[in-house]
C-alpha cells in the first residue's frame, strides 16, 4: 500500500470507526426521511434471493429493510458498528472483514448488496470481484453508488474529506468496475433526482423535526418532484446497477 492509499484509509477510519446510533435512528425511523430510504431500497427488496450479503453494512440501516425480504448476513470493516448492528438486528449474522477479502466460500449467497461503499475503498475493482465471487450462479448483484454529476453529491464530496471519492463515482464507472466479471443482464438506472431532504432533514446538520410536519413533507415532495422534471436523469443522485451471476 502506497502513501496515498494509506492516507485515504486513514480519512475513512477517522469518519467511520465509531457506530452512529443517531444516524441509524434517522435513516430507519425519522418522519420525512425514512420513507425515502424505503423507496430507494424497494427494488432491491423485491428481488433479493436468499441468503443475502450486504458488504459494508455499517450500523445496519439497509439491513433493517433487506432482512424483511430475505435471510441476511452483514459484513463491515469496523467492529464497533457491527456491535451496534447486532444489538439492533439479532436475526442477522455479522462478520468483521475487509470488503476486498471476504471470509466466505465461492457462491455462498443468493444476492449481494453493496451500497455507498465503492467510493470509500482504495481498490473498488477488488471489492467488486469479491462480491461476484461469493455470489451463486443466477444470484442477484445490487450496487448503489452516488452519482458525481448530481449537484448535492458533488457539493458533499468537495466539503467532506471522507466523501471525496464520490467525485469519481458515476454509473459508467460502476459498470466499468464490473467488466470482465462473470455477470449477465447488467442494468443501470439513476434514482432520487435531488433529495433535498437529505440535507434539510439531516440528523446532525439539518432540522429533522421538520419531517414531523405534514406541510413540510409536502413541500419537500413537491420540490423533489420538480427537480425530477428539470434535472436530466443522468444527473440524479444515485447510480443503481444490478446484474445476475452467470
Amino acid at each position: 500500500m502506497d502513501r496515498a492509499d494509506a492516507e485515504f484509509l486513514r480519512r475513512q477510519s477517522e469518519r467511520f470507526t465509531e457506530a452512529e446510533p443517531e444516524r441509524y435512528r434517522w435513516t430507519t425511523g425519522a418522519p420525512g426521511f425514512a420513507e425515502s430510504e424505503d423507496e430507494l431500497l424497494a427494488p432491491l427488496c423485491a428481488d433479493l434471493p436468499a441468503p443475502c450479503l450486504e458488504i459494508g453494512c455499517g450500523e445496519g440501516n439497509n439491513l433493517l429493510r433487506l432482512a424483511r425480504a430475505a435471510r441476511c448476513v452483514g459484513v463491515d470493516r469496523y467492529p464497533r458498528k457491527l456491535v451496534f448492528a447486532a444489538r439492533e438486528l439479532p436475526a442477522v449474522a455479522f462478520a468483521a472483514a475487509d470488503a476486498a477479502a471476504l471470509p466466505f466460500r465461492d457462491g455462498a449467497f443468493g444476492s449481494v448488496v453493496v451500497r455507498d461503499l465503492l467510493h470509500h475503498v482504495p481498490y473498488p475493482e477488488q471489492v467488486a470481484a469479491e462480491a461476484v465471487r461469493v455470489l451463486a450462479r443466477g444470484g442477484r448483484l445490487w450496487i448503489l453508488e452516488p452519482n458525481a454529476r448530481n449537484p448535492l453529491v458533488g457539493a458533499q464530496a468537495r466539503l467532506v474529506a471522507s466523501e471525496a471519492g464520490a467525485l469519481r463515482s458515476d454509473p459508467e464507472r460502476v459498470v466499468r468496475l464490473l467488466a470482465g466479471l462473470p455477470l449477465e443482464g447488467i442494468r443501470v438506472a439513476t434514482r432520487q433526482p435531488l433529495p433535498l431532504r437529505r440535507l434539510l432533514l439531516h440528523y446532525r446538520f439539518g432540522a429533522p423535526a421538520l419531517g414531523r410536519w405534514r406541510a413540510a413533507r409536502a413541500l419537500l415532495d413537491a420540490a423533489e418532484s420538480a427537480a425530477g422534471r428539470l434535472l436530466p436523469a443522468s444527473r440524479w443522485c444515485y447510480a443503481q446497477v444490478s446484474a445476475r451471476r452467470s
